[in-house]
């Protein structure tokens, strides 16, 4: 595999690199992110109330706008978790987790107009394979789409930075082979999507869905040598999935429209997981084709 862009990521980790520190590193990450979460919390109370948090929380998960957009921002700790530790523990610049903020705004700009007839296209396949209902009134779905964008923008980011910028190129960094360092982050990024509470039966499978998306991720970063097509890559999947098509009674509160089935339907759900990863697999190769130009 044409790989060696990839040292763009895969040299500034080098120097502070090593299993212990990295353990140290993701645990610390963690640990930081569940501590912001929990303050971020306390302030949502002080100015939301206790029952619109715990409103927020009941499952199977949130469905205003306002509760959808208070998840995605909380990912914004998840990017100043990463920041930190890249600072302090290995010595470097956030900015080397992205490959350079001007050639990763490139390539994502470039990927983003590419992936355009993807997003048309599953959004015409699935008018005309299912009976969708209208969610938010067109007027309103505009006005919040700004906030929408940008929020999705911050969600898809730091779990990029964490899982293909600060996994992938410190894995690579202590000389494993590109199995272990495309493996281990995706099987990672995939078993934090298991939620049997919600998916039941379809969970496990949820799980290998997710799996393969950050497998395809973690080779266009490989290929690009900076974040910026991954996180197109993430943010137009995520964008046809929580601000186009959503669930009604699951991540759905920014969605123009909704699936008719609800997300804790089991056995429509895992009958609706193929047609979603050959969609997924359009984009990987829609991707490919733009970083050939």
């Amino acid at each position: 595999m044409p790989y060696n862009l990839h040292e763009s990521l895969v040299a500034p980790a080098r120097e502070k690199s090593g299993a212990l520190r990295l353990l140290f590193g993701s645990v610390t990450i963690v640990l930081l992110y569940m501590t912001m979460v929990m303050l971020g919390g306390y302030a949502v109370v002080a100015v939301m109330g206790e029952a619109w948090l715990q409103a927020a929380t009941i499952s199977p998960g949130p469905t205003t706008p306002g509760q959808i957009l208070t998840i995605l921002g909380s990912f914004g700790l998840m990017i100043a978790a990463v920041g930190v530790v890249v600072i302090l523990l290995h010595h470097r610049s956030p900015v080397t987790l992205v490959g350079g903020l001007r050639p990763a705004a490139t390539q994502f700009l470039q990927v983003i107009r590419g992936l355009v007839p993807y997003i048309v296209l599953i959004a015409t396949f699935n008018f005309l394979t299912e009976d969708l209902m209208p969610n938010l009134l067109l007027g309103q779905w505009l006005i919040l789409l700004p906030l929408t964008l940008l929020f999705l923008l911050i969600q898809v980011s730091a779990e990029e930075l964490v899982f293909r910028g600060y996994l992938q190129s410190q894995l690579a960094a202590l000389g494993l082979h590109k199995s272990i360092w495309i493996l281990l982050p995706s099987v990672l990024f995939g078993l934090l999507h298991y939620d049997p509470t919600v998916m039941g039966g379809a969970a496990p499978w949820i799980v290998i869905w997710t799996i393969g998306f950050g497998i395809l991720a973690a080779d266009l970063t490989a290929r690009s040598g900076t974040l910026g097509p991954a996180i197109a890559f993430h943010f137009a999947v995520n964008f046809i999935s929580i601000a186009f098509i959503g669930f009604n009674d699951y991540l759905g509160g920014l969605a123009l429209y909704v699936h008719s089935f609800s997300v804790t339907n089991t056995t429509t759900l895992i009958t609706y997981l193929p047609l979603d990863a050959i969609g997924i697999l359009l984009a990987y190769l829609s991707v490919r084709l733009v970083l050939r130009r």
